[in-house]
């Protein structure tokens, strides 16, 4: 849609949500081209997005069949540069990512339900949206982010 408004790529999973929606599950990999190849011609996904942290010595690719706001969840793949080929199954998990209207709501109101408060509602950069992580009872790690955006206040 030409007359639509752009995304603001911080808030790619949506900023107008009402209701809770699977995002993305996070795995490590050893090998970020032998991953691509894999997901992307194996199985046809795109990438979405690569994002380099040098000071951290890690990346995040997203993948998927379709955007972030219009499609399946998507793949994040973790790559962190030094670690080597030691992972396994178990360490190689990373997290399931849910999109919630309201972070600091859900991440409170989890502990009623047997989830154990990780780390608490922030937001990685500035405009960015929030995110948190909560442990299902099981003691898997569940990232929440933020899919809807307070209105901006007029100055």
């Amino acid at each position: 849609m030409s007359d639509s408004k752009p995304i603001d790529p911080l808030w790619a999973w949506g900023e107008d949500a009402d209701r809770p929606r699977l995002l993305h599950s996070m795995i490590r990999v050893r090998d970020v081209d032998t991953s691509l190849r894999f997901y992307c011609d194996g199985l046809g996904m795109t990438v979405l997005d690569r994002h380099d942290f040098e000071a951290g010595r890690f990346s995040l690719l997203f993948l998927s069949y379709a955007g972030y706001r219009d499609g399946p969840a998507a793949i994040e793949l973790t790559y962190n540069w030094d670690q080597g080929s030691d992972y396994t199954h178990g360490s190689g998990y990373g997290h399931i990512a849910i999109g919630v209207p309201d972070v600091p709501a859900m991440w409170n109101r989890l502990a009623e339900f047997g989830g154990r408060q990780g780390t608490a509602p922030k937001a990685m950069m500035e405009g960015a949206p929030q995110l948190a992580f909560v442990y299902d009872p099981d003691g898997y790690a569940i990232e929440l982010i933020q899919i809807h955006r307070a209105p901006v206040a007029a100055a």
